[in-house]
């Protein structure tokens, strides 16, 4: 065994690791090493900063560790020397320290802590910063659907329900039901960036350590909000993983559901609204085609979201303190937040560039049946029917005008009368002028009286509301980051302080 690999394995193992044991898994951990790099650094320097703090470290010792470690801090990540027959990304780290500063200095990584609670912290620290960027792109896409919706907020169309043209609205009124959803998903993504706040650091091996190292002083190097207490917990907290993987699923599952109302929107059937041609991508065959094809790589992640959130929860299903835990999470958390961050933000750039077109929403909101519902509430309040009975009525009348191939302006009261005779064996009396208003579904869509409806004050209020939201989201997110980058920049500098 040659002294780097005896680095990897360690004192208790006779022989090096066998090839297979390398391609298998080896290769696996130290390919989350580009992901992981800029976390487990800053893991690194907190924890021998910590250890010379606590007077456990110093002399030449401490200088020199301090000086190799910055040294590593300002190699990219995807340029590092990750060996896979070391075993994981720590290993590699400490190797290439060594090779500069020599295994005295090196060795001191490990005093006090295992190599996992190097990972723990970088990958706390890793889907801390991640989160916070999903958590920008999902607010963006809001702000691009309340910009849409402020414009289009009066604008006639028909709602769809099971793909059906339900009831009359606006298109700003459609609009705004896909931001709500945007806004909820950055407050779980604002959840999972405080849990991931709470530090791990300093836990030992699961019970602590004789080491002088102050665990509220390492999450003050971090950056970190508060401790996970016990020292066990904080070595294998899983389940703030499983809610960050379940946010990033539930966020997806929302552009996914966006992407298919779009996709079907924009086909030449609806006509409803066109992708920019940025966000969309020509047919290798048919001249004619602009397909939306960043809606299908956004349903796409969705699906592999979904996955992440099923595999890590079927991982979870063994004891506790296991690394294949670990194992996964370490890769799969990372790998998943850039995916969705990557994705957020595609979306919310498609949401920035489509085009709207009011013209065709109101005329499907015109040729089809969507005022029906609003004669039967004119029938049952003005009319002295019980509901269900109007609600039959309109339903025959508006069948006669299907199977007669008539829109919905050639509804009369004496068509409505005949369809009330067949329906319920009595006639009704609705004046045309009371039913002309009730068939307008420009008319209807404004007379909503609810909170969050399609009317003019209703629409105001929400939009109002949306920016104040807006608004405290973008400054969370600032003050988020400046706190962030304060605390790296004071750990760089007082290791250099060290060193």
């Amino acid at each position: 065994m040659t002294e780097t690999e005896e680095l990897g394995r360690g004192g208790r193992l006779r022989d090096s690791a066998a090839g297979e044991l390398v391609a298998a898994a080896y290769a696996a951990e130290s390919a989350h090493g580009p992901r992981l790099a800029h976390g487990l650094s800053l893991a690194d320097l907190a924890h021998a900063v910590a250890l010379v703090e606590g007077g456990d470290l110093a002399g030449d010792d401490a200088r020199v560790l301090l000086r190799g470690l910055l040294e590593l801090h300002a190699i990219p990540g995807d340029e590092f020397p990750w060996d896979p027959s070391l075993g994981d990304a720590f290993n590699a780290r400490e190797a290439e320290l060594g090779r500069r500063v020599g295994r005295s200095a090196a060795g001191w990584l490990s005093a006090g802590r295992p190599r996992r609670e190097a990972f723990r912290v970088g990958l706390r620290l890793t889907a801390r910063s991640a989160v916070r960027d999903l958590h920008d792109a999902l607010v963006d896409q809001a702000a691009a659907l309340a910009r849409h919706a402020r414009v289009t907020r009066a604008a006639l169309a028909a709602d769809y329900t099971y793909l059906q043209p339900a009831q009359p609205t606006t298109v700003g009124h459609l609009l705004l039901a896909y931001a709500y959803p945007a806004l909820r998903d950055a407050e779980r993504a604002r959840g999972s960036h405080a849990a991931l706040g709470a530090s791990v650091a300093g836990a030992g091996g699961s019970a602590g350590s004789r080491w002088a190292l102050d665990r509220g002083r390492l999450a003050e190097l971090l950056g970190c909000d508060g401790l996970v207490e016990h020292t066990k917990d904080a070595a294998w907290q899983a389940d703030v993983y499983l809610e960050l993987l379940a946010a990033l699923a539930i966020a997806a599952t929302h552009q996914s559901q966006l992407g298919q109302d779009f996709e079907i929107y924009a086909s030449q059937e609806f006509g409803l609204l066109e992708l920019a041609d940025a966000h969309s991508r020509a047919s290798a065959l048919m001249p004619q085609k602009k397909n939306p094809y960043a809606l299908a790589a956004i349903r796409t992640q969705a699906g592999q979201a979904a996955g992440d959130l099923a595999a890590a929860v079927a991982t979870l299903h063994a004891g506790s303190a296991r690394t294949d835990h670990f194992h996964l999470l370490n890769g799969t958390v990372p790998r998943a937040l850039d995916e969705a961050v990557a994705i957020a933000r595609l979306t919310a750039s498609m949401l920035e560039g489509i085009e709207l077109r009011p013209a065709r929403f109101e005329q499907i909101a015109r040729e089809s049946f969507v005022t029906a519902a609003d004669v039967a509430d004119v029938l049952a309040l003005v009319g002295g029917l019980g509901y269900r009975s109007a609600h039959r009525v309109v339903g025959r009348a508006v069948r006669d005008l299907v199977e007669a191939g008539e829109p919905p302006s050639a509804l009369t009261p004496a068509r409505l009368s005949a369809a009330a005779e067949a329906a319920i064996g009595m006639p009704v009396e609705l004046d045309e002028a009371t039913l002309r208003a009730a068939l307008d579904p420009a008319a209807c869509a404004a007379a909503r009286v609810q909170v969050g409806s399609s009317s003019a004050a209703a629409m105001d209020a929400m939009l109002e509301g949306l920016s104040v939201t807006l608004a405290a989201d973008e400054a969370w997110s600032e003050s988020a980051r400046e706190r962030e980058a304060a605390a790296e920049a004071a750990l760089l500098a007082r290791a250099r302080e060290l060193a």
